[in-house]
C-alpha cells in the first residue's frame, strides 16, 4: 500500500471514531490516534490536516453530542435521513427510497467482504467512513461509486445543518469532504508529496 493510501486509511479510521459518541471509546486514545492520522495527512493535504486539528481543539461534551446526533437529533448521522422522507407506516418503510439506498449500501459492503454488525443502519456516517478506511488503496470501481453516488451527494444537507447549529463538527465534515475528493481526484496511489 502506498504511503498516501495508508495516510487516507488512517484518516478515515480516525474520522469514523471521531464521528462516534465520546462515550463510545477512550477519548484520549481516540485523540491520540487522530493526531497520528493528522501527522500522516500533512504530507498529502495540509488543509485537511489543519481542519482535523481544528476539530480536535474544539471538543464537545457527551451531552452536547447526544443533543446533536442522538435521541431526538438536531442533525442525524444517517446519510439517507437527510435526503429521503421518513415513512409514516411500516408498509411505507418497506417501499421507501431510503430503504433501497440502504440495501444498495449493504450490497457494496458485502462486495468488499464487510458485514455490518447490525447495531446501526447501513447509512450511519461513522460506518460508511469506516468502510472507506477498510478499502483505502483499492482501485475497485465500486469504491469510487460508493464515494461519488452514495456519500458525496448526501453530505450537503448535513453541512447545512451543521452550519446552522454552529458546531465544530463542521471542521470534521470539511476534512471528510477533502479526503473524499483527494481519494477520487488524485487516485490515492498517485498522490505526490510535494
Amino acid at each position: 500500500m502506498s504511503e498516501a493510501a495508508q495516510a487516507l486509511r488512517d484518516v478515515y479510521a480516525s474520522m469514523a471514531e471521531l464521528w462516534c459518541s465520546p462515550q463510545d471509546g477512550d477519548v484520549e486514545e481516540v485523540k491520540g490516534r487522530a493526531e497520528e492520522a493528522i501527522a500522516g495527512l500533512e504530507g498529502i493535504d495540509q488543509e485537511g490536516a489543519a481542519l482535523l486539528s481544528q476539530f480536535l481543539k474544539n471538543p464537545i461534551s457527551e451531552m452536547e453530542y447526544v443533543e446533536l446526533f442522538e435521541l431526538d437529533p438536531r442533525c442525524p448521522l444517517y446519510l439517507g435521513s437527510h435526503a429521503f422522507d421518513e415513512p409514516e407506516t411500516c408498509a411505507q418503510a418497506a417501499v421507501s427510497d431510503r430503504n433501497g439506498y440502504m440495501i444498495e449500501l449493504l450490497g457494496i459492503y458485502r462486495h468488499f467482504g464487510m458485514t455490518p454488525n447490525g447495531q446501526e443502519l447501513p447509512d450511519y456516517l461513522p460506518l460508511v467512513v469506516e468502510s472507506l478506511s477498510l478499502t483505502a488503496g483499492s482501485e475497485d470501481p465500486v469504491r469510487k461509486k460508493l464515494i461519488e453516488e452514495y456519500i458525496l451527494p448526501y453530505l450537503p444537507p448535513i453541512r447545512s445543518r451543521l452550519e446552522e447549529l454552529k458546531t465544530p463538527y463542521l471542521y470534521l465534515l470539511d476534512a471528510l469532504e477533502r479526503a473524499l475528493k483527494l481519494d477520487l481526484g488524485a487516485g490515492i496511489k498517485e498522490v505526490s508529496h510535494g
